[in-house]
């Protein structure tokens, strides 16, 4: 029983297709469809953008057919296997067009098989637009700050990409102003290496849409320094003499700080910058000195200040000038004798002011060290001490003419009987 049901259905099915096929081909063989939403391409964009066009959107994307035919034929349609083309070779300007377009059919449906009914629309509408490129810079806008001990230089960050190329419609081109790469700095305390996504903006900083635009690159590597940061003293070598030292001396350095910044291993053993040495004995009275400010290679000086300007002077002390006649010859060689040209020499003292007003020049002693000399005149280094005067001392340096000789022999004369 239960077989002779399902025979009885097989039968069904095959009668039934035989009755549809029967009447789509021998009783109602010709027949109408419409189609719809059956998508327009176009040829001879490439044309367009030689002569510095483009498509735009906002024109016709589709269009709906009612076609007429042999059901046969029909039935193998859809909207995925109908071409509609439409030719943009004689399009030379800016502005909106109508234009004509074609249909093609699958390949197994005879020529002339299938005819149009009705199009809509009869003609498809596209807009073209004059296409642009041009050549926009690259703008590092920086949200929040590092730490406050650290540094960014920002200034001199470095991009790989200083300008972006634009392409695309040039009611939206002229209107990029620049590329804009967001980076927030917060708690950032290394430097950084990183490749950044812009955002095309107005001159306002306000985002274009640039759907239909196309670039040279979608992201820019950009490259910051940050480095600690760090206050240095400014010191100088005093060498206590003629009479002065550091503490009675008044020694201003200006600046006497500046701001550097660098890496921390190049930061934590530099705890100052000694500009230089000066000796206070080849300094007779107030007076400028101009050092250069040079720092390791790997620090940076942040100031800009190349050169610091130190002012010595002596508020508390006086000098005096003495003229000594007495000049000690000392370590004269073997078999030589000194004879000694410079008869006066004239000294400059400096001290406590009531040490160096009591004095009456016999406390300076004036002395010459001949050792290691030979015979003939020179000049030769005087040394001078003060004895007697305490903190008073002589300021310069002194030199006096002399002669290194043999003994002249002493006659010896008859005595008479």
């Amino acid at each position: 029983m239960k077989k002779n049901k399902i025979l009885m259905m097989l039968l069904s099915l095959v009668v039934g297709f035989g009755l549809w096929t029967y009447v789509i081909t021998q009783v109602d063989p010709a027949g109408e469809d419409t189609y719809y939403n059956i998508p327009v391409s176009y040829d001879g964009e490439g044309l367009l953008e030689e002569r510095g066009l483009m498509l735009m959107p906002g024109g016709d994307t589709s269009v709906t057919l009612r076609l007429a035919g042999n059901r046969t034929d029909l039935i193998k349609l859809n909207p995925g296997n109908i071409t509609v083309r439409a030719d943009l070779s004689n399009i030379s300007k800016a502005g909106e067009f109508p234009l004509t377009y074609s249909i093609y059919y699958p390949g197994d449906i005879p020529s002339g098989a299938i005819t149009v009914q009705s199009r809509s629309p009869s003609m498809v509408k596209v807009m073209v637009s004059r296409r642009l490129s041009a050549e926009v810079p690259v703008k590092v806008d920086y949200e929040g700050s590092v730490p406050e001990s650290f540094i960014a230089d920002k200034e001199n960050a470095i991009l790989d990409y200083s300008q972006i190329r634009v392409t695309g419609p040039a009611e939206i081109i002229e209107k990029i102003d620049q590329a804009v790469i967001r980076v927030n700095l917060s708690d950032r305390t290394e430097s950084f290496l990183e490749n950044c996504r812009y955002v095309l903006c107005d001159a306002e900083g306000n985002p274009v849409d640039v759907e239909l635009v196309t670039t040279n690159v979608a992201e820019v590597q950009l490259q910051v320094k940050i480095q600690r940061m760090k206050s240095i003293p400014l010191t100088l070598t005093v060498i206590d003499g003629g009479g002065a030292t550091q503490q009675t001396s008044k020694i201003e350095i200006t600046p006497n700080t500046i701001q550097v910044s660098g890496s921390d291993t190049a930061l934590e053993s530099l705890t100052e910058l000694k500009l230089g040495e000066v000796d206070l004995a080849d300094i007779p009275h107030s007076t400028n000195l101009h050092f250069s400010i040079v720092l390791p290679e790997s620090v940076t000086n942040l100031t800009g200040v190349e050169e610091a300007e130190v002012k010595i002077s002596f508020p508390d002390l006086s000098t005096r000038k003495f003229q000594v006649n007495e000049i000690q010859p000392v370590n004269v060689p073997e078999g030589l004798e000194a004879n000694i040209l410079t008869e006066q020499l004239s000294v400059t003292v400096r001290g406590p002011k009531k040490a160096v007003a009591a004095m009456d020049g016999s406390e300076i002693k004036v002395r010459v060290d001949f050792s290691g000399g030979t015979i003939g005149a020179s000049s030769w280094k005087a040394e001078i001490t003060v004895e007697g005067s305490d903190g008073v001392g002589a300021v310069g340096a002194y030199s006096v003419s002399a002669a290194l000789q043999e003994p002249v022999p002493v006659e010896e004369t008859e005595s008479e009987e």
